[in-house]
């Protein structure tokens, strides 16, 4: 039963008993066991979008395809890419969760990486990318020039081919039978047109403020340490939370091992960047209505909250850019996201002056696994009252998955370096991975041209 308790469920495990596809706790933990990712690397991993691809899909796959990540290594090369600065390629792969093996199987989707030289059957997915552009294709004829490296673009293809087998593996009917993408540069764009590619990375922010470090703040840190950097150490990140880990975040957090268990997220956060050679600031009080930047401080904020409040104080805090990500909730929405950027037509207050209509609507207890855990709560000794309290709380944790938080936070570090380069601003950005083509993109006209702090980009 430990596992079952709110802070430590997973919310792979969670996301089957919310969809009533098991009828007891044991049965979705058995389902989510057969869901298995597999990963093909090829030749061309000397590339560091396709190791940001490589990493990002076997990070965000292991947390939500419980039955593992397996990936045949092609050919062996040094990691250049920050995260795994000098590990072979087959040591990131484990040092991520991964486990090598020298077959994959036909029936679980498969990711190919690079160029590879054996063939793969099954559903198989190519990520691919060209510039800021990234997304999967079916067939290698299919995937996109590949010219200008961007690695955000490698992320964003990890995270979407991901999420494409994970659709897959639970049912979806089109899920890893399409080619699906978005650009970077230009999201109303179609992402496979000349027009989405966007010009080389030149300038880098090099003082931001991370605001929460939960699933979307590490998931931004993730996106941030893939950038090229000539000299992390003149980059800044300042970091702000007051939560420690629980078992649960492991589903969720990127940069979070089974051993940072009740870390505090700043210490935990803060570890990570260090080894990559960012110079950090931890900042342990919550983000409210009385925080104010001072002119010495990080400008630019990057907000990962999960509560109003935090969200409509963001305009009074004297930020120069602010960039906030939020993610759906519930079986229905947890591939969806919303990202927004201030200054805009309308103020943090005013964009959030309502709650969602789903806001107060409480967590529903009526899945058949809950009632199951139920029985087995009273037969345990617990009260009537001590059961409903329980599967309540544990029934009020959202589902999520990391893949859509390295998605978002793709999007979130791609503002951030369009303001930099005098690039198109959005003052939202909507859209779901059920079905990225139907998304909206609202210019910014409003963006301030401010200087928040820059390093040169070097060259790759």
């Amino acid at each position: 039963m430990n596992d079952l308790t709110a802070d430590e469920i997973h919310r792979t495990l969670k996301l089957e008993v919310d969809a009533g596809r098991a009828a007891t706790f044991a049965e979705a933990k058995a389902i989510t066991l057969t869901y298995v990712l597999q990963i093909v690397t090829g030749a061309g991993m000397e590339s560091p979008t396709r190791q940001a691809m490589l990493l990002t899909a076997v990070n965000t796959g292991r947390r939500a395809f419980l039955g593992g990540v397996r990936v045949r290594v092609e050919q062996e090369v040094e990691m250049t890419s920050p995260w795994a600065l000098g590990l072979t390629l087959s040591q990131a792969v484990e040092a991520y969760g991964g486990e090598l093996c020298s077959e994959v199987a036909d029936e679980s989707p498969t990711l190919v990486i690079g160029e590879a030289g054996r063939p793969t059957r099954g559903i198989i997915l190519y990520p691919t990318w060209d510039g800021w552009s990234g997304g999967v294709v079916e067939s290698e004829r299919e995937k996109l020039p590949e010219r200008v490296e961007f690695a955000l673009a490698g992320v964003l293809a990890g995270a979407v081919g991901v999420s494409e087998s994970f659709q897959h593996v639970r049912g979806d009917p089109v899920g890893a039978r399409r080619a699906v993408g978005l650009s970077l540069w230009r999201p109303e764009l179609d992402w496979r047109s000349a027009g989405a590619v966007g010009p080389p990375l030149r300038y880098l922010p090099s003082r931001v403020w991370v605001l929460g470090l939960g699933h979307l703040g590490q998931a931004y840190c993730w996106s941030l340490g893939f950038l090229p950097y000539a000299d992390a150490s003149r980059v800044t990140v300042a970091l702000q939370d007051v939560d420690r880990l629980v078992g649960g975040n492991q589903a969720t957090s990127l940069l979070a091992c089974h051993d940072d268990a009740h870390t505090l997220k700043t210490r935990m956060v803060a570890q990570q960047l260090e080894k990559i050679g960012f110079e950090t600031v931890i900042v342990e009080r919550r983000f409210d209505a009385r925080q104010r930047r001072r002119p010495d401080e990080p400008g630019v904020a990057l907000a990962g909250f999960d509560n109003l409040d935090a969200r409509r104080a963001l305009g009074d805090a004297e930020f120069d850019l602010i960039v906030d990500a939020g993610l759906g909730h519930g079986v229905d929405g947890y591939l969806d996201m919303m990202i927004h950027a201030f200054p805009a037509g309308e103020t943090p207050a005013q964009t959030w002056s309502r709650p969602p209509t789903d806001a107060a609507r409480a967590p529903s207890i009526d899945a058949p696994a809950y009632k199951d855990l139920a029985r087995q709560m009273e037969a345990a000794g617990s009260t009537a009252d001590q059961t409903q309290c329980g599967l309540i709380e544990i029934a009020g944790r959202t589902v999520a998955a990391a893949f859509v938080g390295a998605a978002a936070g793709a999007l979130v570090i791609s503002e951030v370096l369009r303001s930099l380069c005098g690039g198109p601003r959005y003052a939202l950005v909507d859209l779901s991975l059920r079905g990225i083509e139907h998304r909206t993109a609202l210019p910014n006209d409003r963006s301030s041209e401010s200087n928040p702090g820059f390093v040169l980009a070097a060259e790759q």
